[in-house]
């Protein structure tokens, strides 16, 4: 049953390419997370109906804001079309052309994705510092933001499933294998051997990537580095002696990110 909430509820969802992840905050924190797939194809009594499903504890009439955040603009579009019909919700998306503080050396924002910039607001706001912030997810991100609110850049590589998923398709001997930290660099056996390549090859590339980065943009140091995304926390210990893991860093992002652009309307 639907709760009967006595404070203003935000809904923040992060539509990715793979899932669209959905998170309740109250009083600023967060409640509860839930996990949709991402169907670009559906239609918005589909996404409706597994919005249903998945957050069967909360109604869409609930919600006073929603903060969206998208990387794939026609589920995006379906989405605000879902929440104009069933929802009272006023929607705040997200986007590089967002007033919030950032500064980007790009010369166009809008081509900054919306995950980026939830990942570069949160870790301004949230962690006060030079920030390198790596994000494991569809995509393996990593952005540099100085503790001045300006976003210096940003490598994007393929994800950790990605290349995995990828290499298992195209070799016909391997079989798929459950993703952890491999034991030894040289393994002796087909999954050691592929977890030594997949994880620790991904971990090697981090590193070195953080290493260049800090060579040659010190002039933004110190710079401390925050990890996010499902593979984080294998990651993490193979990376550096110094990280943050943040779950929660994109979803913080554009929460708070929404709070700012209230703010900024009340001025």
């Amino acid at each position: 049953m639907p709760n009967s909430a006595n404070t203003d509820l935000t809904l923040v969802v992060d539509i990715g390419n793979s899932n669209m992840v959905c998170a309740v905050y109250e009083q600023d924190i967060q409640k509860n997370r839930y996990r949709i797939k991402t169907d670009p194809d559906s239609t918005v009594d589909d996404l409706y109906s597994s919005f249903e499903a998945a957050m069967s504890d909360y109604s869409l009439r609930e919600f006073k804001y929603v903060a969206l955040g998208s990387v794939v603009p026609k589920m995006g579009k379906i989405f605000k079309a879902m929440i104009q019909t069933r929802s009272s919700a006023k929607v705040y998306e997200i986007t590089g052309l967002s007033p919030l503080g950032l500064r980007y050396l790009i010369k166009d924002p809008s081509l900054v994705g919306a995950d980026l910039v939830g990942n570069a607001f949160a870790a301004w706001k949230k962690y006060h510092g030079s920030t390198l912030v790596v994000d494991l997810g569809t995509a393996t991100t990593i952005q540099l933001i100085d503790k001045d609110g300006l976003y210096a850049g940003v490598v994007i590589a393929p994800g950790i499933m990605t290349a995995a998923s990828h290499l298992f398709e195209k070799a016909a001997l391997l079989s798929n294998v459950v993703l952890q930290a491999p034991s030894q660099l040289l393994g002796n056996t087909t999954r050691d051997a592929l977890l030594s390549g997949i994880i620790t090859g991904h971990a090697l590339m981090l590193r070195g990537f953080i290493s260049e980065i800090k060579v040659n943009y010190a002039q933004y140091g110190p710079f401390q580095t925050v990890l996010s995304g499902g593979l984080a926390n294998v990651i993490a210990p193979m990376c550096s002696t110094d990280y943050i893991v943040d779950q929660n860093l994109t979803l913080d992002g554009f929460y708070l990110a929404m709070k700012s652009l209230i703010q900024n309307e009340s001025k």
